[in-house]
């Protein structure tokens, strides 16, 4: 690396984010990192149903209907976002449910139909363009 290109990586703004699904893994795991995300069909719905939870995050090939019918209507009756990723085994990687090996690729992950989000941590680009998306995307 030249001297030319650590002074453009610093004065280069970061790239700016245009894919929700990026956004929502960085914002994952901000949140993961502060404790705030509740994964599994019990903690989800409490924090659902105390409205704790700030955004809710839902697999789309979940295969049991009246679980993906109790957390829509959760978040529809308390009015809490609700975003959907096309696979169970991609949230449970972000979710933090595997084991990373040496270098840092997940291995043994964990499937994770639901997880919620209740608190984000600090207040990044991703954070702020996945608000954008879910306001845009709300029905």
């Amino acid at each position: 690396m030249s001297e030319g290109d650590v002074v453009s990586a610093i004065t280069n703004p970061v790239e700016k984010v245009t894919d929700p699904m990026v956004a929502l893994q960085k914002v994952l795991k901000e949140a993961l990192a502060c404790r705030g995300v509740a994964r599994g069909l019990h903690e989800v719905v409490r924090d659902l149903d105390t409205r704790a939870a700030r955004l809710c995050v839902l697999a789309e090939n979940c295969d049991e209907p009246n679980y993906v019918r109790l957390v829509k209507g959760l978040c529809a009756e308390h009015d809490i976002p609700l975003i959907t990723v096309e696979d169970s085994k991609l949230l449970g990687e972000w979710a933090g449910l595997c084991k990373l090996d040496k270098e840092a690729t997940a291995r043994k992950v964990v499937a994770c139909s639901c997880v919620a989000i209740k608190t984000f941590g600090k207040e990044s680009e991703e954070y702020k363009f996945l608000m954008e998306y879910v306001e845009k995307n709300r029905v």
